[in-house]
C-alpha cells in the first residue's frame, strides 16, 4: 500500500500517484483519510449511502470519481461543491431516488456521466444539466425515467452519445417535444433505438 505526499491513505484501499482504490472493499460509508492531492477516486462494489460534501469537497485536484455498484440513495444540490475540476462521474448500479435540480451546476468541466441502472429515479428536472455544458456522455439507460423536458438539454452544446433505452418512457403528447429533439439532433445512440414505448403508451 502506497502512501500519497506523506498523507495517510484509508484502511484497506490502495494508494498511489494521486490514485486511491478502494474497489470491492465493504465500506459501508466514504472513507476517512483520503489523501487531499487525490486526482482518481475508485469507491465502487461498496454499500456506502451518501457521498458526504465536506468531505468529497476538499478534493479539489478530483478528475475521476467511480462510485457506480453502491447503495446511495440521493445526490444533493451540495454534494459535489468543491470537485470543480471532475471529468468522469460514475453513479450507476445505485439505489438513487433522488438526483435535486442544481447537483450537477458546479461540474462544469464533466465529460462523461453515467446514472445508468438506478430503477427507482423516477424523473429529473429540466434544471438537472444546466452547467454541464462540457458533457459528452450521458448514461439514462435502465432508469425509472418515463419522461424527460427537453429543455434539460438545451445547454449541452457537446454532447455526442446519449443512452436512453430500457426506461419505462410515457409516449404520450407531454413526451412530444423531447421526441423532436432526438430526431432532429445529431446525437449517436450506438446499438439502441431510439425511443422504446411499449404499446400502452403509444401516442394517440
Amino acid at each position: 500500500m502506497g502512501l500519497v505526499s506523506g498523507s495517510r491513505c484509508p484502511n484497506n484501499c490502495q494508494c498511489q500517484a494521486q490514485e486511491v482504490i478502494c474497489s470491492g472493499v465493504q465500506l459501508t460509508e466514504y472513507p476517512s483519510d483520503i489523501p487531499l492531492n487525490t486526482r482518481r477516486l475508485y469507491l465502487n462494489d461498496n454499500s456506502i449511502r451518501f457521498l458526504p460534501a465536506m468531505n468529497l469537497g476538499l478534493l479539489s485536484d478530483l478528475v475521476y470519481l467511480d462510485c457506480q455498484k453502491n447503495l446511495i440513495q440521493e445526490v444533493m444540490d451540495y454534494t459535489f461543491v468543491g470537485v470543480f475540476k471532475l471529468i468522469y462521474l460514475d453513479l450507476s448500479f445505485n439505489n438513487l431516488t433522488l438526483i435535486s435540480p442544481y447537483s450537477f451546476s458546479v461540474l462544469s468541466n464533466l465529460v462523461q456521466l453515467n446514472i445508468s441502472s438506478n430503477p427507482h429515479l423516477l424523473s429529473l428536472n429540466k434544471y438537472t444539466f444546466a452547467n454541464t455544458s462540457s458533457l459528452r456522455y450521458l448514461d439514462l439507460r435502465n432508469t425509472g425515467l418515463q419522461t424527460l423536458d427537453h429543455a434539460a438539454f438545451h445547454n449541452l452544446i457537446t454532447l455526442q452519445t446519449l443512452y436512453l433505452s430500457g426506461n419505462p418512457w410515457k409516449c404520450n403528447c407531454s413526451f412530444l417535444d423531447f421526441t423532436i429533439y432526438l430526431i432532429v439532433s445529431p446525437l449517436n445512440h450506438p446499438g439502441e433505438d431510439l425511443i422504446g414505448c411499449g404499446d400502452e403508451d403509444v401516442m394517440a
